[in-house]
């Protein structure tokens, strides 16, 4: 039996820009949201979930042998590739959520039109090494890549003294999985998963 608990860290160090990055994540998953309600015919045809991503992340994200169909990387200029194929991801879910409801309603096993809502509470996923670097073990800190308003930085977050004892005493050597930015209460966390 496997057994998933998480921890959210409170990032004590203030002068970093965790708003702006949070800002820049949520207007792509806006962005996103009507882009795939518009194809969505054409993506639910494609039953494998990776090659529905795959598909979903080729409409969108230009390179040398792919034209993209939307211009989303002309409204987000060096959004990091995790952080682009983490709001992809957090858009289809949403649209794939709303078609099911929207198709239950239609058959009457639903009360009330659902909407398809593109405002969004998302929440960026710090994967490790490309957006987020431990301190070291006994380091109250880690390296954050954040969106400073021009660029995509490193910035050092001092993280809460208390909170990296209880991880370092209750969950050293167990295997964690990538931080999810959230914020509570004006308080800004990483929330670590262990299993």
């Amino acid at each position: 039996m496997q057994i998933v608990s998480s921890y959210g860290v409170e990032i004590k160090k203030k002068n970093i820009p965790l708003r702006s990055t949070l800002d820049i994540f949520r207007k792509a998953v806006s962005y996103l949201i009507p882009v795939y309600a518009e194809i969505w015919e054409e993506l639910s045809e494609i039953r494998n979930p990776q090659k529905r991503f795959n598909e979903a992340e080729h409409l969108v994200h230009e390179t040398k042998k792919n034209h993209a169909r939307f211009p989303f990387d002309r409204h987000f200029p060096k959004m990091p590739s995790y952080l682009r194929r983490a709001a992809i991801q957090h858009a289809l879910g949403a649209v794939s959520s709303y078609q099911t409801r929207l198709s239950l309603w239609e058959k009457g096993e639903l009360r009330g039109k659902p909407k398809l809502v593109c405002e969004n509470h998302a929440m960026p996923v710090f994967y490790r090494n490309v957006m987020y670097k431990p301190g070291e073990e006994s380091e109250d800190a880690a390296c954050l890549k954040l969106y400073d308003g021009h660029d995509w930085k490193w910035f050092r977050a001092g993280l809460l003294h208390t909170d990296m004892e209880y991880l370092r005493r209750h969950w050293s050597g167990k295997k964690s999985s990538a931080p999810v930015l959230e914020k509570r209460h004006q308080k800004y966390f990483l929330r670590f998963s262990y299993t």
